[in-house]
């Protein structure tokens, strides 16, 4: 990977520091301006953080820092079966990629994400609906057609498939 004359970023490196690779001298740079660098370098679908990048936060959208990239990991596929709501919310926190726990299932919006980059992320089972974490009442949770993007309520005990999500 080629950036100027010998430059070369890390984008997986995550923490107080990233290196960058100046010739065969190796500088420790802030992560501020590391995640500034490797911002334009993260595109929807490139496997990250134990998954596939879904959705990268643009201004304007709740948790955007200018400098800085974050947004919406998928797991790489869905998780077994389809399953009823309760044992899907338990499926995602008992599911672990990339050293990483912090799975859920993706609320509403996210779910909508997933939908819009589908063909990036990869792996959908295209005629069927997906289970969201965000609930209507005790008996109804929202899910995602993958084939059309509607979204609908459905019964906790109707049967979905699952796709975890955590952000980065």
């Amino acid at each position: 990977m080629k950036t100027g004359e010998n430059d070369v970023t890390s984008k997986a490196v995550r923490g107080f520091l990233k290196i960058l690779l100046l010739g065969s001298v190796l500088a420790p740079i802030p992560a501020s301006h590391a995640n500034a660098a490797s911002q334009t370098a993260l595109q929807i679908g490139d496997h990250f953080g134990g998954g596939k990048i879904a959705h990268i936060l643009k201004p304007g959208e709740r948790g955007y820092v200018a400098g800085q990239t974050h947004g919406l990991i998928a797991a790489r596929i869905d998780l077994g079966t389809a399953k009823n709501w309760k044992h899907a919310v338990l499926a995602c926190r008992n599911y672990h990629a990339g050293n990483h726990r912090d799975w859920r299932l993706p609320k509403k919006d996210e779910l909508r994400r997933l939908y819009e980059n589908r063909f990036a992320i990869g792996g959908f089972k295209n005629n069927h609906y997906y289970w969201s974490g965000t609930e209507s009442d005790s008996d109804d949770a929202w899910d995602i057609s993958i084939r059309t993007g509607k979204r609908s309520l459905a019964y906790k005990l109707d049967y979905n498939y699952i796709r975890p999500v955590r952000n980065f």
